[in-house]
């Protein structure tokens, strides 16, 4: 019996494939149908390369205009769909290509070369001279250091001759991704030896002609995906620029598929994939436990619109077999859902008219002479009274009002107290409960059940919003034991003021915690203008300790942030349709523009400003997902835009943090807290990050 050929979609490919005109895409699906169900077909020509830099590729007709490059190694049965364009760009992209597989690594790695052909003996030569000068960020490594860390043979010469970071970045096109970026965080200041251990190089002996081999890599599996009888081709061929689903860093790939022994917390900044990280993992333990039935595996996170992309998003990765066997839900529907076994009635509380209308009648029982506003008792209420568990007017004064500001005595508290009790008396006579008292209650009820949920692992996107009543509930949700909690989150990003100590609420990381560290999302100049934001914040790791942004980098290149304020005489909306004009120019959609404001005001506010400029909007609420069908500019609050990100986000009305925090302690009749500060900080560094080329800020 005949043993299948192994074949292979690159990332580059499906790059490609995504430049097409849409009109000629149906060509290459149909092409790539055919190819997949049998490469060796005889209507399917094979044409030598003239000039090529790689003796393994060959060109592939399409149709008419279109060629597909595909490697075709001498050896073994393997065929990869390496770029499709048309005939002359496609040939030219294999005149300055070469794919190989790395001696040391034993991954196949696809890099740029600028000439098709060198000679070993002139390799050899401008090696030699470079090494006699070389003075270069690289000069103490040997040469064997700089291949183990996943330079080609053939880059040595180019790589010595790097002075500086400048000079690094000028030669990222000639290199692998994973060669880069290994040399880019040792300039960075990471040790040799912390890279190495990173990325648990190969120590067997590579056969540099078996790709077949190669191609089950964890490093090549970076930027090339199988196609197997299961693949759902059609599923990713149809959203090919999100095809980060698939091709995972090796870094990410080993803490997705892993054997945890408990508890597991993944750190990391802005774009470095830890949702990502999640969905691969929540679909690898969907495989693990294929036959345990109902939904084992639990995917929550903070509210409701990013559960629906998680889903979204997990649909595309997953089987539809492995589907039925996640539940993806936000966390305060999952605990409702999870009352309601138990026969529990009560509502919980979305509408915010509703809510300020109970404030209202609750604040009829301030005392005489009450000077606090409304914003002050609902503030007191969500952030000491609900996170704390306050029952009575005792517990209130036990209470810690750390980060809140001002001091309140005992007699000032017991005389607040009955606004928070007729607050909640209205909300209890209307059956409604807030979302934090349902999770209180649903941990109630979880223990004095010891009803087994039937679910077998948990994995948690965006923790550091999460509340302490929240995570004790998913903690008793699920034994403790092997695989039962999988964390990912990132206190910089924290937008709720939610601040839990892991340990305190019973999940115990202990030896589990990883790290991510690569910004794939923004470019360098976006990051570091987001990280300067939260400069001089203690920021912490979930954990109770310290946490920092250490090694934090981006790989790509853009544009700095930009300033922008209407000229003289320039009304805003003429200034926001010269700005939305230049992206256009730029080949950039509507709907890769997003307006971001701090409040729904602001958004508003620029709505029709844009409307004025004849420009279409669509603006994303709760209750509003960004649908891609639905052309023009998104706006959103710097809450919303959480999870999303754009080629270009507009800051409107940008005002500094510490406006924002005097603005709102104002209106609280409080005073401005460190907690309020890096709030506003951490919420404007969330908005900054959702950009991917361009980050402007309008004045």
């Amino acid at each position: 019996m005949s043993v299948a050929p192994k074949i292979a979609l690159s990332d580059d490919f499906l790059k490609s494939f995504a430049a097409i005109p849409r009109d000629r895409q149906q060509a290459v699906l149909k092409f790539v149908a055919q190819f997949r169900q049998n490469p060796r077909a005889t209507g399917i020509n094979y044409e030598t390369i003239h000039g090529a830099a790689d003796s393994n590729m060959r060109s592939v007709r399409i149709d008419q205009a279109l060629r597909g490059i595909v490697l075709k190694p001498v050896s073994g049965d393997v065929y990869c769909l390496l770029w499709v364009d048309r005939h002359d760009d496609a040939y030219r992209w294999a005149k300055m290509h070469r794919v190989a597989i790395h001696p040391d690594l034993g991954s196949i790695q696809v890099f740029a070369v600028e000439e098709a052909a060198v000679s070993p003996a002139d390799d050899l030569q401008v090696q030699q001279e470079a090494i006699k000068t070389s003075k270069g960020l690289f000069e103490h490594l040997k040469d064997r250091e700089i291949r183990r860390m996943g330079v080609p043979e053939v880059a040595l010469p180019r790589v010595r001759q790097v002075l500086t970071e400048d000079d690094l970045e000028s030669l990222q096109q000639h290199l692998p991704d994973d060669a880069f970026e290994a040399l880019y965080l040792y300039a960075a200041g990471d040790s040799y030896d912390k890279i190495i251990a990173d990325r648990e190089a190969s120590v067997e002996t590579v056969d540099t002609d078996d790709f077949a081999k190669a191609l089950d890599q964890d490093a090549s599996r970076r930027h090339f995906v199988v196609i197997t009888d299961d693949s759902d081709l059609d599923a990713l061929m149809a959203a090919p620029l999100e095809r980060w689903r698939v091709f995972l860093h090796p870094s990410q790939r080993r803490l997705v598929a892993k054997e945890w022994g408990g508890s597991v917390r993944v750190l990391g900044g802005a774009g470095t994939g830890k949702t990502v990280v999640a969905m691969h993992r929540a679909a690898w333990l969907a495989r693990k436990f294929a036959d345990v039935p109902g939904k084992p595996i639990l995917f929550t996170t903070f509210t409701r619109t990013l559960a629906d992309d998680i889903r979204a998003h997990l649909a595309s990765l997953c089987t539809p077999a492995e589907m039925e066997r996640i539940a993806v839900t936000n966390i305060d529907q999952w605990a409702l859902g999870l009352l309601r076994r138990f026969g529990y009635q009560h509502e919980l509380l979305y509408d915010e008219g509703r809510r300020r209308d109970y404030w209202r009648l609750a604040l009829t029982r301030a005392p005489a002479g009450n000077t606090f506003p409304l914003a002050f008792y609902r503030a007191e209420y969500e952030r000491v009274i609900l996170p704390q568990g306050c029952e009575t007017a005792d517990d209130y004064m036990r209470a810690s009002r750390i980060g809140r500001g001002g001091q309140l005595g005992r007699v000032q508290r017991k005389a607040l107290w009955p606004v928070f009790a007729e607050y909640r008396a209205q909300l209890h006579g209307a059956n409604l409960r807030e979302p934090e008292e349902a999770f209180r209650d649903a941990l109630a009820l979880l223990q004095r059940q010891k009803e087994t949920l039937g679910v077998r692992a948990i994995v948690v996107d965006e923790t550091q919003d999460m509340s302490a009543a929240a995570l004790s509930l998913l903690r008793a949700a699920i034994p403790s034991g092997a695989n039962d909690l999988f964390l990912v989150g990132d206190a910089h990003q924290r937008i709720y003021r939610h601040k839990v100590v892991l340990s305190k609420v019973g999940i115990d990381i202990r030896g589990r915690s990883r790290r991510l560290r690569v910004n794939y999302r923004t470019t360098d100049e976006i990051r570091r203008w987001a990280v300067a934001q939260l400069e001089g914040c203690d920021v912490d790791d979930l954990d109770g300790e310290l946490d920092t942004l250490k090694g934090y980098r981006s790989l790509t290149h853009g544009a700095k942030p930009d300033d922008v304020a209407p000229k003289r005489g320039q009304s805003e909306a003429d200034c926001l349709r010269a700005l939305i004009h230049d992206f256009e120019l730029d080949k950039l959609d509507l709907n890769d523009i997003c307006l971001v404001g701090r409040t729904n005001e602001v958004v508003d506010h620029y709505q029709k400003t844009l409307s004025l400029a004849n420009i279409p909007t669509l603006k994303l609420d709760r209750n509003t997902a960004d649908d891609r069908q639905v052309k023009g500019v998104r706006l959103a609050t710097m809450h919303r835009v959480k999870g999303l990100e754009f080629e270009v986000v507009i800051i409107a009305g940008h005002q500094t943090p510490e406006h924002y925090a005097e603005l709102f302690a104002r209106e609280e009749d409080a005073a401005v807290t460190e907690e309020t500060l890096v709030s506003e900080r951490c919420l404007l560094n969330v908005a900054a990050t959702r950009a991917k080329r361009h980050l402007v800020l309008l004045r």
